[in-house]
């Protein structure tokens, strides 16, 4: 799909109350793809690919509560254009590139939109939002020990969300960004019990990971700061892949409104490879075709040895594949698959078999 990008020159105020000062910007936003041309201060275009923009009349304001910008305007054929534009993070949701500042645009049929902005020519910020990072570094813990980890320590920081790893336990919780200061909110996750020297680092790395600290990106590197000076280092992870891991399964849908673990002693297994996911079901061997892209999957028609076992493996097995074929969304959070159903119920859930 082409992508269509569109120029604003957005007329933000400075700091101080009354002064004004013209800030070019060049914002997009997508779903639809639209744009909003402000060429001049008491003007703006709105323009969707393939239709007339309509030119609209009006003013910048600043909105001091909210902390935005609010340029309104009337075009001749009736309600007003808002257009909402406040600096801070911004994530396109296209790439790993954070804008710097944020689009809102309300329409005058009632749609609303949201998009980013950059400033031509100046460098791209590094996204902290939506790669994968993997813990390098701790004060007072051995990189060796870090990289031995049976389960690397992870985060990733998506809308306002942040999952991951400690080491031992699966981790979430809730952050904000504010510039280059991150506050995390408390961590929620998993309880297992691990062998040392696992639960130590574990430890030592929820108690550094919490509170506010600041980051700062400089290319694959993530650095996460303390008042104190303590560093929490990362690096980027490649973006997570389907192809070349040995699902485990853990959790299936059973199409009556649970999400249940497998039979004691069973084992349900696949991989994703050349358009095909294979595997084992429990009791036969299985194969579907698919198609994938980031986020998203359609599977099947599934095909399947027929072995006979036991009537509740069986069971299992009918009920795995029909939740695999009904998958639509994918995610991968350090080690495990989760995959959706177009209704948003958890369809699997996997893990990647040790190598």
């Amino acid at each position: 799909m082409r992508k269509f990008v569109f120029v604003v020159l957005g007329v933000l105020a400075a700091a101080l109350p009354g002064a004004a000062q013209e800030r070019p910007l060049i914002c997009f936003g997508s779903e639809p793809s639209w744009g909003v041309d402000l060429t001049t201060p008491a003007s703006a275009r709105l323009s969707f690919p393939g239709e007339k923009g309509v030119t609209y009349r009006g003013a910048i304001v600043r909105n001091e509560p909210l902390g935005e910008w609010l340029w309104r305007g009337t075009s001749l054929s009736g309600p007003d254009l808002v257009v909402f534009l406040r600096d801070g993070a911004c994530s396109d949701g296209m790439s790993d590139t954070t804008h710097p500042v944020s689009a809102r645009v309300s329409l005058p049929d009632g749609r609303f939109l949201a998009g980013c902005c950059r400033i031509p020519g100046a460098k791209p910020a590094a996204a902290l939002e939506g790669p994968g990072w993997r813990l390098t570094g701790m004060p007072g813990k051995d990189a060796a020990a870090l990289a031995a980890l049976e389960r690397p320590i992870r985060a990733r920081f998506e809308r306002g969300r942040v999952t991951g790893s400690s080491g031992c336990n699966n981790v979430m919780g809730s952050y904000t960004l504010d510039g280059n200061r991150l506050t995390l909110g408390p961590l929620a996750g998993s309880m297992m019990a691990c062998p040392e020297p696992g639960m130590s680092i574990e430890n030592a790395f929820k108690t550094a990971f919490a509170g506010t600290l600041r980051y700062s990106i400089s290319g694959d590197r993530l650095s996460l700061t303390s008042d104190g000076g303590a560093t929490l280092s990362f690096e980027k992870e490649p973006a997570p892949r389907l192809e070349g891991v040995t699902w485990q399964t853990s959790f299936f849908n059973n199409n009556r409104q649970a999400v249940i673990s497998l039979l004691t002693g069973t084992r349900i297994a696949f991989a994703f490879a050349d358009g095909t996911v294979s595997g084992n079901s429990g009791c036969n061997d299985f194969r579907a075709p698919y198609t994938a892209e980031p986020g998203r999957i359609t599977i099947g028609p599934v095909t399947a040895t027929s072995r006979t076992c036991g009537e509740d493996v069986m069971t299992q097995e009918r009920q795995f594949l029909a939740a695999l074929k009904s998958a639509v969304k994918w995610a991968i959070e350090a080690d495990e698959l989760d995959m959706h159903r177009g209704d948003e119920q958890r369809a699997l859930t996997a893990r990647a078999a040790a190598r």
